[in-house]
């Protein structure tokens, strides 16, 4: 079966690294008590560059049977009430300039 990657893509502010820890672990707490909401999410991985490109770049990795199956599940994550205040929260911490969003479908 073919998947789907959601990569998104971001560098924290300088001055708001120390919050930006307490932010990603209350959404891990958030999606592991709220399997239900997550359904039909392959998987879901952080990474951050340390070297080469952007320093401090953050890769976020969201994978989806299909594009049908992302539009699906983030339109029903991101109308959570607390999904939204968390992803507002998360989006105070970023440099706004550095936000992207693509989708990546496997070529071989």
């Amino acid at each position: 079966m073919v998947t789907i990657m959601m990569v998104e893509t971001y560098v924290v502010k300088a001055e708001k690294i120390a919050e930006f820890t307490p932010a990603l672990n209350e959404f891990l707490k958030y999606k592991e008590k709220s399997p239900s909401l997550f359904k039909g999410l392959k998987s879901w991985k952080l990474y951050r560059q340390d070297y080469g490109g952007i320093s401090g770049l953050y890769f976020e990795m969201w994978e989806f049977n299909s594009l049908a199956d992302l539009e699906k599940i983030t339109t029903r994550i991101f109308r959570d009430k607390m999904m939204r205040r968390i992803s507002q929260g998360f989006h105070q911490l970023i440099e706004p300039a550095t936000y992207s969003v693509n989708i990546w479908s496997p070529v071989a």
